[in-house]
């Protein structure tokens, strides 16, 4: 996000279409922070009588050189933002290719993010909580608080993707998680690093209580304050070459955009039985 089109009259040089392609993106990029790589844009070339403008409302003096730039974006920046953005518009495409800024007219539409959808049918907000997890990965607890969108994600890649890498990076020293203390794994554990292990313990090649261990998510279910993941596991034991398909539920309660804790919900017995 966002999308661009450029309205124009037609006649305007490869070079000069060039130009203002440029001039609009890097303003995007200054004023709203828009990533470099993210550019999109159509430009359209209208024959005289099909763009209609007044050549002195509210500005002008406007030559044929008028032109009007449509930014549909799925986050509203803010005023301040915008503002910048509209100076270094007509700056930029003062300088190159030379248009004058009463010939600049800027219309900011907002819609939802769920109303874009990059590629491959998958809905922005999915890629960008993906893309905003990556980031926080990089600095564990640099974020303050998370989006319902981002922690959805995060439960999504631990037990779909067993990447435990999104929702570690997210966990404070404070979240508890709390296991059945009648498994041989189970009790509490505290903190990012202890919830790690945790996965590590059971999920891990090599581990001591399965040769196999593998998670299917069906669903991930929301609520107000916490998150319920529906899951199955298949697994089979090291020691006692017992296997086991069963259904069980993860509960996250979620407090100030944060995980707070964690508890399972599941077949302890047969799990027991399983592990050894």
């Amino acid at each position: 996000m966002p999308f661009v089109n450029i309205d124009l009259l037609r006649g305007k040089s490869p070079d000069y279409l060039t130009a203002v392609s440029d001039g609009v993106h890097e303003a995007l990029v200054e004023g709203l922070g828009m990533f470099p790589e993210d550019r999109f844009q159509v430009i359209h070339q209208l024959a005289p009588g099909e763009l209609v403008f007044s050549r002195d409302f509210r500005g002008g003096p406007r030559s044929d050189d008028f032109m009007v730039v449509t930014i549909t974006d799925g986050l509203d920046r803010g005023d301040n933002a915008k503002q910048v953005f509209y100076r270094a518009l007509v700056r930029n495409l003062a300088e190159a290719p030379g248009v004058n800024p009463a010939d600049v007219f800027v219309k900011m539409l907002v819609t939802p993010p769920i109303n874009f959808s990059f590629a491959g049918g998958v809905p922005t907000t999915e890629t960008a909580a993906r893309e905003a997890l990556d980031r926080a990965a990089t600095v564990p607890g640099a974020r303050d608080a998370y989006t319902r969108a981002e922690l959805v994600e995060a439960v999504t890649h631990l037990f779909r993707d067993n990447n435990r890498r999104p929702i570690v990076s997210m966990l404070r020293d404070n979240f508890l998680l709390k296991m059945p203390a009648s498994m041989p794994y189970g009790g509490e554990f505290k903190g990012a690093e202890e919830f790690d292990n945790y996965f590590k313990r059971i999920v891990e090649e090599g581990n001591e209580y399965y040769a196999s261990f593998t998670t299917g998510l069906r669903r991930v279910i929301e609520a107000d304050d916490h998150l319920v993941a529906e899951i199955s596991v298949t697994a089979e034991g090291r020691t006692t070459q017992q296997s086991m398909t069963i259904e069980n539920a993860w509960v996250f309660d979620i407090t100030d955009g944060n995980f707070v804790s964690a508890q399972i919900y599941a077949d302890t017995a047969n799990g027991l039985k399983t592990a050894g």
